[in-house]
């Protein structure tokens, strides 16, 4: 990896429609603890961790290596090391904080991202997927796929609320995801996430700037 950039880890669980098809839906608590717990795990261990975010089977965790003129990015940027060690320890961390998982694994992917607004945006992206995904979940527990096949998210809206449902009723870190952040006394994951379109002030504050 190149030095003095941003850095993505993304993490993401690998066959987890058939891990997750006997689970409570649309929305796993458990599973989430899990998942959070794990995140809170891998970033005691990374060199350079800013913050964490998490929606679905995924965490996206955002590194760099600003600081010292010395500062060096984890593994001295090698992403065959970096992508290796934070997938086998998140998969280990999981394992350990969700009783009776059967078997889960999770891959991990790393790319550098050169600019801070670029960073921004993949984030956006991120937390809209988290939105989109939320819905299409909590649909998916009223209607079949040939039902909803074709549907906008208004309609989908719709078709929750002939069911006496409303998804904005839901959870906060359901419909937008978690972020996992340094606090004094270590990490902790906050489930209370603003919507980062809504209130930039939030995801601004947790994106280091270049030196």
């Amino acid at each position: 990896l190149p030095r003095k950039t941003w850095v993505i880890i993304r993490v993401d669980g690998k066959g987890f429609h058939t891990f997750t098809k006997h689970l409570e839906r649309p929305y796993s608590q458990p599973l989430a603890d899990a998942l959070d717990a794990a995140a809170c795990f891998v970033a005691t261990q990374m060199a350079g961790f800013a913050f964490a975010y998490g929606q679905s089977d995924e965490y996206s965790f955002l590194l760099s290596d600003f600081g010292r003129d010395d500062s060096r990015m984890w593994f001295d940027g090698s992403v065959q090391k970096i992508a290796s060690v934070t997938a086998s320890l998140f998969t280990a961390a999981f394992h350990k904080a969700y009783a009776n998982p059967g078997y889960a694994a999770f891959d991990a992917r790393v790319f550098p991202i050169p600019n801070r607004g670029e960073v921004e945006k993949y984030f956006l992206w991120r937390q809209a997927d988290a939105t989109r995904n939320s819905l299409n979940m909590l649909a998916s527990t009223h209607y079949s796929h040939a039902e909803l096949l074709g549907k906008s998210a208004a309609e989908k809206h719709d078709l929750l609320h002939a069911k006496g449902e409303n998804w904005a009723k839901y959870p906060a870190d359901f419909k937008r995801g978690r972020v996992v952040r340094p606090n004094e006394n270590g990490f902790t994951a906050d489930r209370e996430i603003p919507i980062f379109t809504r209130e930039p002030g939030y995801l601004d504050a947790l994106i280091p700037r270049a030196d």
